[in-house]
């Protein structure tokens, strides 16, 4: 290596260590380090360090000036070709990585002889060099080991990886050895990109950060999988085996074929029948087994009747035509399988078992998943209880929705959190930038087609300027005075005015803070009558939208151009003035204008312009009406009639593209066509009347108006086309025109506001997202390519659809697997194929995209809302001074203002409406500012509502006055039967009796069932307990009308919401008892209808339960935002649904039939005898194709609505697979659009208004955590001082005793019990399904040894802290209840083993399984999993109302279900694909276990396509409304549960989450005050502080005096990582150091004030906090 000094440059540039700081050459120019005189005499080779950032030598031996070494630090430093961040190079190679990788073919390329694949492999090396080389140069110029150096950097590490490992890629290849995983390694190539890509890097880095909070998270959920993971291999290891097998000696003569050893409901046994042993008490037996049908038709030959046939030499079964067995004459060989035995296989092709901790764990994170649950649910009752589903939904609500939600509230709390951090940043820098830079602008950027829209505008001006210069100059003429420039000028003058008030109206952004900025601006300029020529000369160089820079100007009578437009344009110049539409002058006006202002001063000018209107010319009065016109134009496009017009067009235009359907007479479609035409040509002549008004660039300058007229092209270019038969995609860019809606409805608006803002990050989260989506197909692709295969009836093995053979159907898969839809049958599929390792790769995507990715989104659109609401509520004051100023205006002279006041009004009437209406068409004050004329109509509401009243009064009986404050007219204040009434009710216990009788009637309601025979004891039950209760509410009314009247009075019944339902409901019973005894049967529908209103009785609870009536209401006030998200998620689904009808209508039926492998169509289908039906999600009109797009939303079942799309060919057309792959696009588009972002704006709206709601409770949250916190203050002080003043406790103890307690009390102890709890739980998780009996042996003794470990701890404490002190401390009282537990346990197995006395297997298998509470000990160490856990526990009295709600919102729905579904049944006629013989809604129980299965969202839509079932003719039982019924009843308990009140869970837990902190802080604070007030209080008996010594630890003995005596409380910081390390146990230790009696020497003689002391304290510990 040569050490030959480069010539070098005096100044160079300083390049950044490693990759943190990139200097590029731009920057370079700034940094430049002279190296002065004085040091170049000095040896250069030792002093100049040229890069002062980097390491002087690497390698031992290369300096920063040796040759090789400067050369690569010169290629890391430009942009070519090793930049960091700057080099096009990298970029282009790793894109061009990505695309070999995506070309790889896992079917082909397995012995990789083609050309391709040879090429694909060239392309691979090459890569591979250029990452080694880059690497090297980084290297040599960085160095490699420290701090700034190669290895410093972590993304660096990252390819340092990726190198090394294709290193041992290669040499293994040469060895001939194929370690596939080692080649895996390739597809983390494309994660280099992440480092390219600042905003991408900036997301990946904030998630990150989240890593310490998450890690509290995982450990959590370890926690969970270990305690769930054990109970279940202990209660059901090999459980799932059960099979019925043949009954014993079960033999047939050799010639006839033996049945399966073991029943199998279907071929492949994926489902099968498992059934419960002797022991168990499962639901299922092997007497359940059902009978065997053959052709729709039970058999009914058993096996005598065989063995005779088989003596006679005729066939077991008599065929007909020599294949089918005749009707019902078929064997029943399933009557004969009767033992219930543990076989050899699982479920699932093996992969669904308890049968050891792994597959356990398998199956408890596909149960938090939410796929698949119920079915392994129904497996396990099956064999063991029916009480096991207390297991799954405890798991369920534990794991999925504290969990998962605990995952997104991290995430959220820290994403709010770096946003709010870079934003300061951000402002620091802008702040920076405008110091230093003349030309940076005052103003936030705006959106960024604004900038765009601008940057345009400025091209376009100074390209006219200068072909301007060019003509003159080509013209051989000077151009005019300033350079070309004064036309320019002139135009700005006149735009730059008109823009002032304009800017604001034609801005899509709803910038709050830009807008009251322009606001006090425009306002200003009128009040101090602005002038704008001179900012306009000064600023000339500046951008017309750069309004707010426009300093505000002396008055206008001082400036000669002022003088002269007033004088020359006369009253046309007012018009203009209060309406500002023009585009720009006239050109030749402005121009002479211009050469006058240069050349002569104001009077000279007077003149001037009076002659030159004296000379006009035709041609100037043409342009004076074309103007005219303009202004005419523009005021009927602005109007309110015209906007409405369009919003009527286009509504009427939607539903004709909504009523398009399949099978539509040739009428509909004519009268369609015209309606298109007709509305196009509408559209049209809007778009020309705006051009028209207000001029080119002037309506470009309205995005919406550029939608507008983009769609306007398109629709007229596909009418064009479709007299030539062509363009028909051209149509579904109509749909397009419902958006234009959002523009007339505000609250809509401020939505798709926050949508539009959260844009940036969603786009880079978007590109993490392909990223992703990209590696994980990649490896998929070589992991289980060509792997899935599926063996179709006619025994032919075809991929199954879900693969990775190729990289489209990879990313589909993976994005399938995201979205948890199916995702269990791939994992399934890939632990058959290859092993059960797999299930890593899916356990990996899945934590990775669905729990931190998806919640990162949820995350971005969370802070968007809250950003939004923020400055909504800062901006709402403003907005209602602004509309009182309006409203004083209109009071000084409603008839006629003044001019100023015209144009102050006209000034707010164009800018208002920038926050209400983009496009701000509105003419008058009320539509400028709807909260205006929303009073005003208030206004004239309640005038009317008086007038009405006086018009009564005149009519009102006497008697009505005197009776004012009776109740009904009926009863006086003092009657007594009132005053008894009042009385009742004001019972404390009348509440309790109340809602006792309501409980009642509840169980009454679930007992109600349509099976219920007429006459029966039962039913007679139900009749008159319905009475009875009916009779009670009534009462409970009547007592609560007396005593308080029913109308008038503030306090009268009628007037709470909650009594006006309590009435209603009170109502429909009565009507309900006056109908069935009327006659029932006769009106059956209105009984039906009465019954089902009776199940909202259970509502009463709300207003019952202070809790829940909070709950309710924060919902109830929320409805309005979240009415606008179902509004903006209307629009996308009408958009999509009309655009499924255009794609799919008609082409959704298939033949159902045996065999229909040779059928293409319709007719050859009828042919054959078969059926022709189509799917039950299908798009053959929008309310079909909504419906099916609701099931594509909840992301259930979407994949066989997609499959069904991509199938379909034609209209009457059998489908073929994969017929039309590009359909993907339309599903997945509709998923991400929707699912993905519109849909989990739910959970920011919810946030944000439970956070609103929570707002007015804060005042009094605050007063009472003040008093807390100063009572919690008072009892430390008095303990503290306690401590102080009298001796410990141990003080009198022997020195054995003493030793003893010293052992309890240290640290040591601790880590040791941890770490033994630790070495238990694994080996606890040993256990497994046939395991060798030397295991169990070892695993017997490991527990003896634990169990005797944790009993001698107890011992131990109980001797050093006493009994008193020892159960004072809740830790103890855990360590002995296990150690209890255990020994029970071991006592009861030795009692068994021994057979002394005959015990219950299952006692003892409880006993085993309350082993696991041992695992909670570990809670005692772990203190940021306990804080998580402590702000879970805070959150369950809320989360507890939340549950209430949704056990009312299940009651309810549960007793609908039974009244509705009650009688649908599943059998061989009847088959369904979501209700079972376990989910039904045959009784309350079970209704109620199928809702909790429909709130999970596992497989809803199988159940509801089950209740959509055609009523056959001729049954009477069958209600043919359930058709419509049905898709409202689901439809509206998903929204509910799934999308509103799981989100309130994650408001509750953000909340208290931010709560915990604050407390955690509080804490901190308190501890200090006492400390310092304790060292204070000893400073007057320092002379005792040997004495004290121990005092510290005083306090309660054990864990529990040692956290009084630790200064912080482990606890106090919820989320810290580190747990605060312990003091040493030593009773001799100092009180203080010496530093610290200083300090209090210095308190004493008054050098050091208290408050001081306190800051220095308080900053010490915030210090020791923030590490």
């Amino acid at each position: 290596m040569t050490t030959e000094e480069c010539p070098m440059p005096l100044g160079v540039s300083q390049v950044g260590a490693g990759l943190c700081e990139d200097y590029g050459p731009a920057q370079g120019d700034d940094i430049i380090e002279e190296v002065g005189p004085d040091d170049a005499a000095s040896d250069l080779s030792t002093l100049v360090v040229p890069f002062p950032e980097l390491a002087p030598v690497v390698f031992f031996c290369l300096k920063q000036t040796t040759c090789p070494r400067n050369w690569c630090i010169r290629m890391v430093s430009s942009p070519y070709p090793f930049s960091p961040s700057k080099s096009p190079a990298l970029i282009m190679v790793i894109l061009l990585n990505c695309v070999t990788l995506g070309m790889y073919q896992p079917c082909e390329n397995i012995d990789c002889t083609s050309d391709r694949c040879q090429i694909l492999q060239a392309f691979d090396a090459f890569i591979y060099i250029f990452f080694a080389l880059e690497m090297v140069v980084k290297m040599v110029a960085l160095g490699i080991f420290g701090h700034r150096c190669y290895l410093g950097d972590t993304w660096n590490r990252l390819d340092f990886f990726i190198v090394m490992a294709g290193m041992v890629e290669y040499s293994l290849d040469l060895q001939n050895i194929n370690l596939s995983a080692i080649r895996t390694v390739r597809v983390l190539r494309p994660l280099k990109a992440i480092n390219r890509v600042p905003s991408m890097r900036i997301l990946v880095n904030l998630l990150l950060d989240t890593l310490p909070m998450l890690g509290n998270v995982l450990l959590l959920c370890f926690f969970v999988f270990f305690i769930f993971g054990i109970i279940g291999v202990q209660l059901w290891a090999g459980l799932l085996r059960n099979r019925c097998y043949l009954e014993e000696n079960f033999t047939l003569p050799s010639g006839i074929t033996l049945p399966a050893p073991y029943y199998q409901p279907e071929e492949d046994d994926e489902r099968p029948f498992i059934c419960s042993l002797a022991q168990d008490n499962g639901i299922v037996s092997c007497s359940d087994v059902p009978t065997r049908r053959e052709g729709g038709r039970e058999c009914c030959l058993d096996k005598e009747d065989v063995l005779h046939r088989h003596a006679l030499g005729l066939s077991a079964e008599p065929l007909v035509n020599g294949s089918t067995s005749a009707m019902g004459l078929c064997v029943n060989w399933n009557q004969y399988y009767t033992r219930c035995l543990t076989g050899n296989s699982n479920p699932h092709k093996g992969a669904i078992n308890f049968d050891n901790i792994g597959y356990a764990w398998i199956v408890i994170f596909q149960v938090i998943t939410l796929e698949g649950w119920v079915e392994i649910m129904y497996y396990v009752m099956d064999a063991h209880s029916f009480y096991n589903f207390i297991y799954f939904i405890l798991l369920i609500i534990i794991g999925s929705f504290f969990m998962i939600n605990l995952c997104l509230v991290v995430i959220a709390t820290q994403f709010s959190e770096t946003k709010q951090r870079e934003h300061q940043l951000m402002q620091e820098q802008r702040a920076r930038c405008l110091s230093s830079s003349t030309l940076a602008s005052l103003t936030e950027p705006g959106d960024c087609y604004e900038e765009l829209f601008q940057l345009v505008c400025h091209i376009l001006r100074k390209a006219r300027r200068r072909s301007a210069a060019l003509y003159y100059t080509l013209r051989g003429k000077s151009p005019p005075p300033g350079g070309g420039r004064g036309r320019s000028r002139g135009g700005a003058n006149v735009n730059g005015e008109r823009h002032h008030c304009h800017s604001n109206r034609l801005s899509k952004i709803d910038d709050y803070t830009l807008f009251s900025h322009h606001f006090t601006m425009s306002l200003s300029s009128l009040l101090v009558s602005q002038c704008p020529h001179q900012s306009k000369l000064e600023h000339s160089s500046q951008t017309l939208d750069n309004v707010i820079s426009l300093p505000i100007t002396p008055n206008p009578e001082e400036c000669p151009q002022c003088a002269a437009n007033r004088e020359e344009e006369g009253a046309l110049e007012e018009a203009d003035q209060e309406e500002n539409h023009l585009e720009e002058r006239t050109e030749e006006d402005t121009e002479d204008e211009e050469e006058d202002d240069e050349e002569e001063d104001g009077k000279k000018k007077k003149k001037k312009k009076k002659k030159k209107k004296k000379k006009r010319s035709c041609l100037g009065s043409c342009k004076d009406l074309w103007d005219e016109m303009r202004t005419k134009l523009w005021s009927i496009v602005e109007s309110k009639y015209f906007n409405r017009g369009i919003m009527i067009a286009i509504l009427i235009n939607t539903i004709s593209m909504g009523i398009e359907h399949h099978n539509q007479p040739d009428e509909l479609t004519n009268v369609l066509e015209i309606c298109n035409i007709v509305f196009t040509s509408m559209f049209t002549l809007e778009m020309i009347l705006k051009l028209t008004a207000f001029g080119f660039f002037e309506y470009l300058r309205n995005p919406y108006n550029i939608f507008d007229g983009i769609i306007v092209i398109i629709s007229v270019c596909e009418i064009i086309g479709q007299s030539d038969g062509g363009l028909s995609v051209l149509r579904t860019f109509r749909l397009l025109r419902v958006i234009k809606l959002v523009r007339f409805m505000p609250a809509l608006r401020r939505q798709l506001v926050v949508l539009m803002k959260t844009m940036d990050n969603v786009a880079t989260f978007c590109m993490l997202l392909m990223l992703f989506i990209f590696i994980f197909s990649i490896l998929g692709m070589h992991i289980f390519g060509c792997k899935f295969s599926l063996k179709t009836e006619a025994g032919d093995t075809v991929p199954d659809r879900k693969n990775f053979d190729s990289l489209l159907w990879a990313i589909v898969t993976v994005f399938q697997i995201l979205t948890q839809e199916d995702w269990n049958m791939v994992l399934y599929n890939g632990m058959a194929s290859t092993s059960p390792l797999a299930a890593l790769y899916f356990v990996a995507l899945m934590t990775f995209g669905n729990y931190v990715l998806f919640n990162l989104l949820v995350a971005i659109l969370v802070e968007g809302f809250q950003a939004e609401g923020d400055a909504n509520r800062s901006y709402s004051d403003d907005d209602r001074s602004s509309c009182n100023f309006d409203e004083t205006e209109k009071e000084k002279d409603p008839l006629q203002l003044s001019g100023a006041e015209q144009q102050i009004g006209w000034r707010f009437a164009l800018v208002a409406p920038s926050v209400y209406s983009d496009n701000a068409e509105s003419q008058t004050h009320a539509a400028a500012v709807p909260e205006l004329s929303c009073i005003l109509s208030r206004g004239h509401l309640h005038l009317l509502c008086f007038r009405i009243q006086k018009m009564v009064e005149v009519y009102r009986p006497d008697w009505c006055e005197t009776r004012e404050d009776w109740s009904v007219f009926l009863f006086s204040p003092q009657n007594r039967f009132r005053l008894m009434c009042q009385s009742i009710i004001a019972h404390k216990l009348f509440d309790y009796v109340v809602l006792a009788f309501i409980f009642s009637n509840c169980i009454t309601v679930a007992l109600e069932r349509p099976k219920i025979l007429q006459g029966s004891l039962e039913r007679l039950f139900l009749t008159i307990s319905n009475y009875i209760f009916t009779a009670i509410f009534v009462a409970e009314m009547t007592l609560k009308v007396v005593s308080m009247g029913l109308y008038l009075g503030e306090q009268a019944y009628l007037r709470s919401s909650w009594n006006v339902l309590d009435g209603f409901l009170v109502f429909v019973s009565l009507i309900d008892i006056v109908v069935s005894m009327a006659g029932g049967a006769k009106i059956l529908g209105v009984l039906r209808v009465l019954r089902l209103l009776r199940t909202l009785r259970p509502l009463r609870v709300i207003s019952r339960a202070p809790g829940l009536k909070l709950v309710v209401e924060t919902l109830i006030t929320s409805l309005k935002p979240i009415g606008n998200i179902v509004l903006i998620c209307c629009a996308f689904f009408i958009i999509f649904g009309i655009l499924g009808v255009q794609l799919f209508k008609g082409k959704f039926f298939y033949c159902l039939g045996l065999d229909v492998k040779n059928i293409t169509n319709k007719s050859d289908c009828l042919l054959a005898n078969y059926k022709w039906v189509h799917h039950k999600y299908n798009f053959d009109n929008l309310g079909q194709a909504l419906m099916s797009l609701f099931v594509l939303a909840s992301k259930d079942g979407w994949v066989n609505i997609m499959y069904h799309g991509l199938d379909a060919v034609a209209v009457d057309q059998q489908p073929i697979t994969n017929n039309n792959p590009w359909m993907l696009l339309y599903f997945i588009s509709f998923l991400l659009i929707v699912s993905f972002f519109v849909l989990n704006m739910f959970v920011g709206v919810v946030v944000e208004n439970f956070h609103k709601c929570r707002q007015h409770q804060e005042v009094e949250e605050a007063k009472r955590r003040e008093e807390k916190r100063l009572r919690r203050m008072e009892k430390k002080r008095r303990s503290k001082r306690g401590e102080a003043q009298k001796l410990p406790y141990y003080a009198s103890y022997s020195h054995a005793r003493l030793m003893i307690h010293t052992l309890c009390t240290s640290h040591y102890l601790d880590l040791f019990i941890t770490f033994i709890i630790c070495v238990n739980v694994v080996t606890m998780s040993l256990e497994h399904y046939n395991q060798p009996h030397s295991l169990e042996i070892t695993l017997k003794y490991c527990n003896y040894f634990f169990t005797s470990t944790f009993v001698l701890e107890a011992v131990l404490k109980l001797i050093a802290f006493g009994f008193r002190r020892f159960f004072k401390d809740r830790w103890n009282q855990l360590d002995l209840a296990i150690v209890l537990l255990s020994v029970m346990g071991i006592t009861l197995e030795e009692i068994e083993i021994s057979a002394a006395l005959p015990i219950n297997p299952t006692i003892i298998r409880i006993m085993r399984v309350l082993r696991i509470a041992r695992v909670l000990k570990l809670l005692k160490m772990a203190t940021g999993m306990r804080a998580l856990l402590d702000t879970v526990v805070q959150a369950l009295p809320q989360v507890g109302n939340l549950g209430l709600l949704f056990m009312l919102l299940f009651f309810i729905y549960a007793a609908l279900g039974v009244e509705l579904f009650g009688e649908l049944v599943c059998n061989e006629d009847y088959p369904c694909e979501g209700m079972s013989r376990h989910a039904t809604f045959e009784n309350f129980g079970m209704a109620f276990l199928t809702l909790f299965q429909v709130s999970t969202g596992d497989n809803w839509n199988g159940i509801m396509k089950d209740t959509l079932r055609e009523c056959p003719p001729g049954e009477y039982n069958c209600n043919p409304s359930l058709q419509f019924i049905s898709p409202l009843y689901f439809v509206s308990f998903v929204l509910t549960a799934q999308f509103v009140l799981i989100n309130v869970v994650v408001a509750v837990l953000m909340k208290h989450l931010d709560d915990s902190n604050k407390e955690a802080q509080e804490e901190a604070e308190m501890d200090a005050e006492i400390e310092l007030e304790l060292a204070q209080g000893t400073l007057c008996c320092m002379g005792g502080v040997s004495g004290g010594g121990g005092g510290g630890r005083a306090g309660g003995g054990g864990e529990k005096g040692e956290k009084q005596g630790r200064t912080v409380g482990s606890g106090a910081q919820p989320l810290s990582p580190n747990p605060q390390p312990r003091q040493e146990a030593n009773g001799s230790r100092k009180l203080y150091s010496p530093a610290q009696v200083g300090h209090i020497n210095s308190i004493q003689d008054g050098h050091i004030s208290e408050e001081s002391l306190l800051d220095e304290w308080l900053g010490g510990r915030m210090k020791e906090y923030m590490k």
